[in-house]
């Protein structure tokens, strides 16, 4: 909504003569004016025109206007409490040694048996580095269910330390 030239200087003639609020500007005008004004309205009008930090407190015989640099803050001593006697912590238990796995069972030596010439129930362990195309695999006998022999298979597995399963229940319920 546009506000007439008239409206806007009349917020700024009650705004700087600082003798009501924005809320009873902002009722003189919807009163003069027939215009719907509100708080934030008249507020609006008259930061606008440049207004809005010479409201009623800056001047008011109240609270006068400080000019120069702030006071500076002194702080208060405060009472000194009784401190209670602390008593002695106990002292920290011993630190619990993690569980290593147990080390390689001796990694054979590598039979340098080719990706191509692998075969079932031979150790498929990389013996160099799997982007070369000439890398081999080791080819020691496997252990039951594994692709590896035991050296290599203690090296590529962690033993497990939780419970092996899905999902069991507390209780069963009866059907």
């Amino acid at each position: 909504m546009r506000w007439p030239a008239e409206a806007k200087a009349r917020v700024s003639e009650l705004w700087l003569g600082r003798q009501m609020p924005a809320v009873e500007i902002a009722g003189a005008i919807a009163a003069e004016f027939g215009i719907p004004a509100s708080k934030s309205a008249v507020i609006g009008i008259a930061f606008r025109a440049g207004l809005s930090f010479q409201g009623r407190l800056a001047a008011s015989p109240i609270r006068p206007r400080r000019v120069g640099p702030p006071a500076p803050r002194v702080r208060k001593p405060r009472p000194a409490r009784p401190r209670a006697e602390a008593a002695p912590k106990p002292p920290k238990p011993a630190p619990i040694p993690k569980r290593v796995p147990p080390g390689p069972v001796g990694i054979p030596e590598s039979l340098q048996v080719s990706i191509v010439e692998i075969r079932e129930g031979q150790c498929k362990y990389m013996a160099g580095d799997p982007r070369d195309p000439l890398s081999s695999c080791c080819g020691h006998p496997t252990a039951s269910g594994s692709p590896w022999c035991p050296g290599h298979r203690a090296v590529c597995t962690t033993p497990s330390t939780g419970r092996i399963g899905g999902f069991m229940p507390s209780f069963r319920r009866a059907a």
